[in-house]
């Protein structure tokens, strides 16, 4: 008998996947893992976190610092008393700032200060989670490498050396040099740099507090969060040096005229009017057209608002961080426009767009406004800190999260530029769409992927807390639909896209630190920065 073909098995998939997110109670059997909460967390303390492999790292060893100076030395002996004394006249801000910066989700934080710094200044989506992706990579990686170098030189907390120093936190790991929340807090520094160099004023402002934070906690010398600080920066341009290979243009060189351009829709829901179609039937051979190559044109990194461009039309070509390639996984081709599905899909739009609601314009913009993978991030969040997750765990989940979100959105981009599949409003010229339609193919959605990606990574770590998230999927598909923006088909085949990148990505990264297959993934190698990146890497704006 032949084997069932590539495109009926994922036909065979999407049909279920259609089938399935319809049904929010059925969704739970499609997607997620055989582990149970408590299994992970369990498996995921059964190995030192001073052995994980790193996602990025060559080995948790590449990078060192100096040697920390011994206990009993004069310089160490006067650190002890400063603290003490520190301690004593402890201020409620600075209080405060302890319980910011000296907890197990260190990334939340700096995931809410790339938010800030890059709202008006925003990439495309693959740019976009490209950046997310490395912070969240190079806090973890930090984590592990400040872990392993604290087991090599095992200096006590200053509590242990000290009797009168009473820490403002709970101690968070089992030695003190170099502190490994400050590698955390070195490390995304760094990658702020790069995203935004002319906002180092802020950045390094926000370290500093950082800084001041972990020292004012007592779990920490200042000579402990110096070296951890140093060896962040040292993870973070092994990360930065991955970027530097992934074949992302600095300045991607295009034409900024398009072949079409959707015009202003008309009113119709507060005119009491109905949109009605303008056609029975599609022409096959309407396309989306990519523009004309022109030298000296530069677009790609522009924010998502100005849509007289395309996002990212390259992002398909790009070397995923985890993954070998863009080419891993395939939808099969989309509807033709003139069959019964597209305009089937297509009614679904125009019945959406005639009966909106406050409801399904709020959900509309809900997903057209988020910073990439917000929704699901910020659910993550919530569940690590409820089964208190510790804070080489929590990082990691969150690196494997982005990585999983960014590997998946790359290869919808590769099938997007492949099929040139036609947006809604290109159909129908006066569609009232609720937001103005992206100017990149249609089909895969990269909404429907990424958040398929989210979702499974989710389900995978908190199997039993599905009712937390397994909203997000059917919530996405619809508000890109009822945005009139998408097909319905286009949402579904992203869905299946990301979940099968997802599930590629945990298996070569296992949130336990295990070893995961390596062997063809771009790591990361020392670089100078100054050398590539000039000052600072490329602008987001």
């Amino acid at each position: 008998m032949m084997a069932p073909s590539r495109n009926s098995l994922f036909g065979f998939a999407l049909a279920l996947a259609t089938a399935c997110y319809a049904n929010p109670a059925a969704a739970q059997a499609t997607i997620g893992g055989t582990h149970s909460t408590a299994q992970m967390t369990a498996s995921a303390k059964n190995l030192d976190p001073a052995d994980w492999e790193p996602i990025l790292l060559e080995s948790a060893t590449a990078n060192d610092v100096p040697s920390p100076l011994p206990v009993d030395s004069r310089d160490v002996r006067l650190e002890l008393v400063q603290l003490r004394e520190a301690l004593q006249s402890i201020t409620p801000h600075q209080r405060a700032l302890v319980n910011k910066w000296a907890g197990t989700n260190q990334g939340r934080v700096w995931r809410l200060v790339l938010d800030e710094l890059t709202l008006h200044n925003l990439a495309a989506v693959p740019s976009s989670l490209r950046l997310y992706a490395a912070l969240h990579i190079a806090i973890a990686d930090a984590e592990v490498a400040a872990r392993n170098r604290q087991r090599a030189y095992r200096r006590p907390h200053p509590g242990e050396l000290d009797s009168g120093i009473h820490s403002l936190a709970r101690s968070l790991s089992p030695y003190a040099y170099p502190s490994d929340l400050a590698a955390e807090t070195g490390a995304a520094e760094r990658i702020l740099l790069f995203v935004r160099p002319e906002a180092a004023g802020q950045i390094n402002a926000l370290a500093d507090e950082s800084m001041r934070a972990l020292e004012s906690s007592g779990l920490y010398l200042k000579s402990d969060c110096e070296a951890g600080r140093q060896l962040g920066h040292l993870v973070a341009e092994e990360v930065l040096s991955v970027l530097a290979r992934d074949r992302r243009p600095n300045q991607l060189v295009f034409a900024k005229e398009m072949p079409w351009e959707q015009p202003a829709a008309p009113e119709t829901v507060r005119l009491g009017a109905r949109y009605q179609l303008a056609h029975s039937e599609y022409d096959d051979s309407v396309k989306w057209t990519a523009p004309i190559l022109r030298q000296g044109v530069t677009y790609g990194d522009l924010p998502p608002w100005n849509q007289a461009v395309p996002a990212d039309p390259t992002a398909g070509s790009w070397q995923p961080l985890i993954l070998e390639s863009t080419d891993l996984f395939h939808a099969p081709p989309p509807p033709a426009n003139s069959s019964a599905q597209t305009m089937h899909d297509m009614e679904e739009i125009v019945a959406a767009l005639n009966n909106r609601t406050c409801y399904t314009d709020f959900i509309s913009l809900k997903w057209a406004n988020e910073q990439p993978g917000r929704w699901p991030a910020e659910i993550m969040d919530g569940l690590m800190s409820r089964y208190e997750w510790d804070a080489p765990t929590t990082a990691r989940a969150e690196a494997i999260l982005y990585a999983a979100m960014y590997d998946s959105l790359l290869t919808t981009w590769h099938e997007k530029f492949l099929y040139l599949r036609s947006r809604p409003a290109l159909l129908e010229p006066d569609l009232p769409t609720v937001i103005l339609t992206p100017k990149h193919p249609s089909y895969p959605a990269g909404h429907g992927t990424y958040v398929g990606a989210a979702v499974t990574v989710l389900q995978e770590f908190f199997p039993d807390e599905r009712p937390e998230y397994e909203y997000l999927v059917p919530e996405v598909n619809n508000a890109r639909v009822w945005a009139g923006v998408h097909f319905r088909d286009d949402m579904l085949a992203g869905n299946i896209i990301g979940e099968q990148v997802a599930d590629a990505v945990m298996e070569k990264v296992h949130l336990d630190g295990s070893l995961g297959e390596r062997s063809k993934r771009v790591l990361g190698q020392p670089l100078v920065t100054s050398a590539f990146f000039g000052d600072g890497g490329p602008k987001y704006h």
